[in-house]
């Protein structure tokens, strides 16, 4: 086997964090930093089209109503993938295990109920490599940030509301997103790189207070990488990336423990997480960057 793969970090999974000042509401990015808008889709409403609800009331019965993400796809039904057809030396049928490989990863770190609602990422877990998912495993009650600002807990990969802190609203995750495999080689060895930007929508409230509700938008821009890696059990297996790319607008700022912290509408203004800056961004566009800071966005 290859052996040009012996890290164990998973790469980076950062976090758009989000309160309210005047009309927009505040990003921070709490793991990996704040984001900029480098595109948007021509489908994607403009940032004056997002509406934002502060008024005491509880959800209606679209809670996606009004946003962009209304009209994306429910759940994993809006993980589409590419027709798999060969790629420089991997036979079509690899490139189609790969799609499905990430396909299965992106449902379990952001759609599976139990890691949601802050449970177990199991589901997450048994996808990795053997030494990715000692090492993701080992990290997941780790407190406190790194030099770049970022959790050291490794519950960020995935999207994890802090437990007890947040119900989801309806059976409905609206999601929207593209994925696209690429030969590439690493340390001489070949390797399929698919890399994937998804949009997820969720609507949530904190327990017992439903005029308190929100919707928060996390973005999982990933780089799966599948290969002969040194040490794994079989060939062809995934080793999941990012690039800084991932946030959740909707989160408080400064978290330290990798879970999502939902920054409800009742204590933007009071709390000093809910303050932010810049230029406010679209979090429905798709293809953000990150650093380190509390961004202002157009709202969720």
């Amino acid at each position: 086997m290859a052996d040009h793969r012996e890290r164990l970090s998973l790469g980076r999974r950062s976090r758009l964090t989000a309160g309210a000042i005047a009309v927009a509401v505040t990003a921070c990015l709490g793991a990996a930093g704040c984001s900029v808008v480098k595109s948007a889709a021509s489908a994607q409403a403009s940032p004056s089209e997002i509406p934002l609800h502060d008024t005491p009331a509880g959800p209606s019965a679209d809670p996606f109503a009004a946003t962009p993400a209304d009209h994306w796809a429910n759940g994993a039904a809006g993980i589409v993938l590419p027709a798999a057809k060969p790629i420089g030396g991997f036979t079509t049928a690899q490139v189609e295990s790969a799609y499905q490989t990430t396909r299965k990863l992106l449902i379990a770190a952001d759609l599976d109920k139990t890691t949601l609602l802050g449970g177990a990422p199991t589901a997450f877990a048994d996808l990795l490599t053997n030494a990715s998912r000692t090492w993701f495993l080992d990290g997941l009650n780790k407190e406190g940030v790194n030099k770049a600002g970022a959790p050291l807990s490794t519950r960020q990969y995935v999207v994890s509301f802090a437990p007890g802190s947040t119900q989801l609203i309806g059976n409905v995750i609206k999601v929207h997103g593209t994925m696209h495999a690429q030969a590439a080689t690493n340390g001489g060895s070949p390797e399929l790189d698919i890399y994937v930007d998804y949009l997820f929508t969720y609507a949530a409230e904190p327990p017992h207070h439903p005029e308190d509700w929100m919707r928060l938008v996390s973005e999982a821009a990933w780089d799966v990488s599948f290969g002969d890696w040194q040490g794994a059990p079989t060939s062809f297996e995934p080793w999941f990336s990012t690039d800084g790319d991932d946030g959740v607008a909707g989160n408080s700022c400064g978290n330290k423990d990798g879970y999502v912290h939902p920054a409800w509408p009742s204590t933007r203004e009071t709390e000093p997480s809910a303050s932010g800056s810049g230029a406010p961004l679209n979090p429905y566009a798709p293809g953000q960057s990150a650093s380190v800071t509390c961004q202002n966005t157009t709202g969720t």
